[in-house]
């Protein structure tokens, strides 16, 4: 797995780049994602790990970890993953991705981050067009934005 391609790499982004500072809230904040995704304490340890060491590295601490409050935000949307129609949207955002031209890179990119929300196999039927109708996608869960972004079903203006 891409651990740069990973929600927790993303909420490790939130939390420390707003200031170069992680505060004990985002902290607080790490272990309860941690905790909802089911991602493992060795998991977590190696990416935090090459996260420090290609991103901390090289940030200047300009306050007390002023991200937590995006962070916060973030972590709450994580809520959608207890949505019965979590899989339904992962699946008709596959189909999206597809229709909208799946690189390799994309593919796997996009399936690392789906797969560390327990979404992987429902994302990769609406890529395979497999599971039946993946039908269309609506809109995109705030939880899933980043990835969208990636994937380009939708732009920074969005």
């Amino acid at each position: 797995m891409m651990e740069e391609s990973t929600p927790f790499w993303h909420a490790l982004e939130l939390a420390w780049t707003g200031d170069g500072a992680l505060s004990l809230h985002s902290i607080r904040l790490l272990d309860t994602m941690q905790n909802m995704i089911g991602l493992s304490d060795q998991r977590r340890a190696e990416i935090e790990l090459r996260f420090e060491e290609e991103v901390v590295y090289d940030l200047t601490r300009a306050g007390f970890g002023c991200g937590d409050q995006a962070l916060a935000a973030w972590v709450g949307t994580l809520t959608f993953l207890d949505d019965p129609a979590s899989q339904d949207v992962s699946r008709a955002m596959g189909k999206a991705a597809l229709m909208a031209g799946l690189s390799k890179d994309r593919w796997s990119l996009t399936y690392s981050w789906m797969s560390q929300l327990g979404l992987g196999a429902s994302y990769a039927e609406g890529v395979w067009l497999e599971g039946g109708d993946a039908g269309e996608l609506a809109r995109v869960p705030a939880l899933l934005v980043p990835v969208a972004h990636k994937i380009g079903l939708i732009t920074e203006d969005e």
